[in-house]
């Protein structure tokens, strides 16, 4: 059967919405007026955005099932890197089975690695499905249900102020300053500030002072039920800020809400909200052995996959080696892309490190991780100890592991609020 991947033309759009549709029941409706609008976007994004393009796996000339694919700057440890990301994979209901998501996700690869990116990322539909595939955990989302008067006071509302379209590069400047400074954050671009205020739910607050934005809140309101319509929570879409003064402004003005919303909806990576607001509780009333009460709920959501290994540890800091000289023999297992293992050699000399091909060399000390793991670690979302603890990083002279936590210092998690 000759199969073959390539962009979307306009004229095949109707035919990936129809798959789309039915791939996605939940998120779409079934109607010619829906579905003429999606078609329309999709087009319009595929013509007008530089970084989102459209892609579909043919069969015998038949569209099987597409994807869409997104070309991200991310933070990586403080330097700014090329990264992919894929989203909308969906499959022709009387095709599942046939390995076309698979192929889908090969091609993604193999795109992202031939333009020289050396890891990509993905929101999975099931998570198992793309562990699998060598795409490792994240860092964890919470949500946080939270009574508004929780939230801390402060002495004045000054600087706070409604944002709309007129403030979009004041937004993109301040969201895009944070993200600089924070490890995992992917940089706004324009088309993502046309989609912030393309929802007409979307109401947005910020902090201002001495004229520079310093953080903002995308909200919307959601009923509790159709019996009160008093009673309704605040849901928190994205919640930037820069300073302490910024998140106290901020939270003021959520505190303020206490008369109109029963909770304020928080979804956040952040595992530290306890200590920001008076009351933890989530309203649940539910209580863990001994004697625990629920704060908030977790899943698991973006995955990461490195798909060039030396090139994206060559971008790691590596000033914590200063002065140190060892060598490492790094065997990294991607049974989605081979059977055999790959094999490096990471020398460190006097803070620099260089990765090479594996040949018979003597090493100090010998490393074995699944593609996987080894995402999740260098990314930042899980420590060597715990790893080495789970029997998922083998070390042949367990006396190192104080170099290893070196090599990939758990230093702070990944945070992305980007939806994709």
């Amino acid at each position: 059967m000759e199969s073959k991947i390539r962009r979307l033309e306009k004229e095949e759009f109707s035919s990936f919405v129809e798959i789309v549709v039915n791939a996605y029941p939940g998120t779409t409706r079934n109607t010619v007026e829906f579905k003429q609008q999606y078609i329309d976007s999709l087009v319009n994004i595929q013509e007008k955005v530089d970084t989102v393009q459209f892609y579909g796996l043919f069969r015998n000339g038949k569209l099987m099932g597409g994807m869409r694919i997104h070309h991200f700057t991310m933070n990586v440890c403080g330097k700014l890197i090329e990264a992919g990301g894929v989203g909308l994979v969906a499959v022709d209901l009387l095709h599942k089975k046939e390995k076309a998501a698979k192929d889908l996700i090969e091609y993604f690869i193999s795109y992202f690695k031939e333009k020289g990116t050396s890891i990509v990322m993905l929101y999975p539909f099931r998570p198992d499905f793309y562990k699998n595939m060598g795409f490792g955990y994240g860092t964890k989302m919470n949500q946080y249900q939270i009574a508004p008067a929780s939230f801390p006071k402060a002495e004045t509302k000054e600087g706070l102020m409604y944002l709309d379209s007129s403030h979009k590069e004041l937004i993109k400047k301040c969201a895009n300053r944070y993200a600089c400074l924070t490890h995992g954050m992917i940089l706004k671009t324009d088309y993502d500030m046309e989609i912030m205020f393309k929802n007409p739910d979307h109401k947005l607050v910020g902090f201002m002072e001495n004229g520079e934005l310093q953080g903002y809140i995308i909200f919307t309101f959601k009923k509790i039920n159709n019996e009160n319509f008093l009673m309704n929570n605040l849901i928190v879409k994205e919640f930037i800020y820069e300073t302490p003064k910024t998140l106290t402004q901020l939270s003021y003005f959520l505190n303020t809400q206490a008369d109109q919303v029963n909770r304020i909806i928080l979804n956040t990576q952040d595992d530290d909200i306890e200590f920001l607001i008076s009351e933890s509780r989530n309203g649940s009333n539910h209580l863990i052995p001994s004697v625990y009460h629920e704060t908030k709920t977790s899943g698991i959501g973006l995955m990461y996959k490195i798909i060039d290994v030396p090139k994206f540890l060559l971008q790691l800091p590596a000033e914590h080696f200063s002065g140190k000289t060892f060598k490492l023999r790094l065997i990294v297992k991607d049974t989605f892309h081979s059977d055999e293992p790959q094999k490096w050699m990471l020398s460190y000399e006097q803070g620099k490190l260089t990765v090479d091909e594996y040949v018979l060399n003597r090493t100090d000390v010998e490393l074995e991780i699944d593609i996987s793991d080894l995402s999740s670690l260098a990314m930042g979302a899980v420590s060597a100890d715990k790893l080495y603890q789970y029997g998922r990083l083998k070390i042949n002279k367990p006396e190192y592991r104080d170099v290893i936590n070196q090599l990939f210092p758990h230093l702070q998690k990944p945070i992305c609020m980007t939806a994709f």
